[in-house]
């Protein structure tokens, strides 16, 4: 929990109400499991310790988790909007 907060500010969000609060804080869990494993990665391969190489890897990690939640977005504005047309 401290490295949780230092880390990432999780004490200090800027959004308010229940739903939002707990999706940051989510987000905040999963940047903190990843910088964790890329530690593990890191330690585990000493020959591959290269900033480079850890970079490339990170942005990887990144990339994947920005399109897992742009996908994720899309689908739920489809929903939001077939509902919204259907109730409307």
């Amino acid at each position: 929990m401290s490295e949780y907060d230092r880390r990432t500010g999780v004490k200090h969000l800027r959004v308010r109400g229940l739903k939002a609060v707990r999706f940051c804080a989510k987000l905040k869990a999963l940047a903190v499991t990843i910088f964790r494993a890329a530690a593990v990665q890191k330690a585990a391969n000493p020959d591959q310790n290269d900033q480079k190489r850890t970079c490339v890897d990170l942005n990887h990690i990144v990339f994947i988790i920005k399109e897992h939640f742009v996908t994720t977005m899309r689908h739920l504005k489809n929903f939001m909007n077939q509902y919204v047309a259907n109730y409307v």
